[in-house]
């Protein structure tokens, strides 16, 4: 069981809002996006920041566009660690 965290009613685990009050509740909240987005764009670029920014969306976002977002980030950054990696060696 949860409670409201306005009024404090017990709540049915699976209540979008509370009956009591009609406070919505916690898990009703959206995440934002920006992230996720900003992992993509420093990752097409070519920073370690697109990384950093992938790893931590992955940690923290639970809905699923988001954690792609982060994922895309991600993938990017790695390809671009390769090819830094690969010019380095070779000149």
């Amino acid at each position: 069981m949860k409670y409201c965290e306005k009024c404090g009613s017990e709540l049915m685990d699976e209540a979008v809002i509370c009956p009591n009050c009609g406070c919505p509740t916690k898990e009703n909240k959206k995440e934002g996006k920006a992230l996720g987005v900003c992992a993509i764009v420093f990752g097409v670029l070519g920073g370690w920041l697109g990384l950093v920014l992938g790893i931590i969306g992955l940690s923290i976002y639970k809905e699923r566009p988001n954690r792609t977002n982060s994922l895309i980030g991600l993938i990017f950054s790695c390809i671009w660690s390769v090819i830094w990696i690969v010019l380095k060696a070779v000149l």
